[in-house]
């Protein structure tokens, strides 16, 4: 027989569900204390990502701007070696070289085994390097300026990139004019057919005509790259070229204004008989720094490089300028380095 009643029922539902309800305060504070004690992780985590993803911005930052692009000259006569440095990226990656097409205009790289010729508008692969020799060559008779460019290749990501570009003016030999030696004759230096006035008389019967002279014949040049003696001495020094700025990428000598910008040329040359070892040079600069090079490219004998560095010139009335070059297996320091002190007109 069933002996529950309603008010006995109503009195066990009651219960449990009070029952219930600690049961759910209960495990609603264990979460509780459990997320605390988890917290601290996530947000290392969080932290550790942000830092990351910061980085990343920051070394995609660096690739956005230009390589900057030095040559050892303005003006590169035909046949002649033209040295290109950049500063290296800190990314790891490779370099390219291209140069821009220009009728008449061909362009080899200077490798071990001797000359290679490139095609325009094309990439040529340099590796991790921060240096190319290069020789140009023009069928024109004017001088050109020839457009060249650094391309830097991401190692992990080839979307990456950074480029750069220089020009440098092409001297063809055609664009020598001639001119004679003190006797009025054409000397042998002579780089053009050129052919002399004659002052035509009427001729008589006892007076023949002057005859015309013949112009001379073109002489032909050759262009070899020194050789270097293993067993000879390296001699690398270093002397003042002159003073001016640098306008469109190129050095124009004159005089350098207080509180204006200005150039500093000077010329790096190897009087040994073996190739140097690759080399750096620092120079001080009127705002207190010293301008500390990338390493620059082996010297062959009687091989130079010309180099112009700009400089605002602040607020001094002169400087002294003190330019040391760096290489090792050098057999004569003394001509290592050099003073000029360049007076600043107002």
């Amino acid at each position: 027989m069933n002996t529950d009643t309603p008010q006995k029922k109503e009195a066990i539902l009651k219960s449990l569900a009070i029952v219930g309800f600690f049961v759910i305060i209960g495990l609603v504070a264990w979460l509780a204390v459990q997320a605390v004690s988890y917290a601290p992780k996530a947000f290392s985590s969080l932290a550790s990502i942000a830092e990351g993803l910061d980085q990343y911005k920051s070394a995609l930052g660096e690739n956005d701007k230009d390589l900057t692009i030095t040559s050892d000259k303005e003006t590169v006569e035909v046949g002649k070696p033209l040295i290109v440095s950049w500063g290296k990226n800190k990314q790891p990656g490779t370099y390219a070289f291209s140069y821009d097409c220009l009728d008449g205009v061909d362009v080899e790289i200077v490798e071990t085994e001797g000359l290679r010729a490139i095609t325009c508008d094309t990439i040529f692969d340099l590796g991790n390097t921060n240096t190319v020799t290069i020789v140009v060559d023009s069928k024109n008779k004017t001088v050109d300026t020839l457009t060249y460019s650094i391309i830097f290749t991401h190692e992990n990501n080839p979307e990456l990139t950074r480029s750069g570009s220089a020009q440098v003016a092409v001297n063809s030999a055609d664009t020598q004019k001639p001119t004679k030696d003190t006797d009025g004759t054409l000397g042998q230096n002579d780089q053009s057919d050129f052919v002399e006035d004659v002052v035509k008389t009427e001729p008589t019967a006892t007076t023949p005509p002057t005859p015309k002279k013949p112009a001379p014949q073109k002489p032909t040049y050759t262009y070899t790259l020194p050789v270097s003696d293993p067993n000879g001495r390296v001699d690398v020094g270093t002397s003042f070229v002159n003073i001016g700025d640098i306008k469109n990428g190129a050095f124009v000598t004159g005089s350098i204004h207080k509180g204006k910008d200005g150039a500093f040329q000077f010329q790096v040359k190897n009087y040994g008989t073996k190739t140097s070892a690759p080399w750096t040079y620092t120079v001080t600069l009127p705002d207190k720094d010293t301008y500390n090079s990338p390493t620059q490219a082996p010297l062959k004998p009687t091989e130079e490089a010309f180099i112009s560095l700009g400089f605002p010139t602040g607020t001094d009335s002169s400087h002294t300028f003190v330019v040391t070059v760096k290489v090792a297996d050098d057999k004569n320091i003394a001509n290592n380095s050099f003073k000029k002190t360049i007076t600043f007109i107002k």
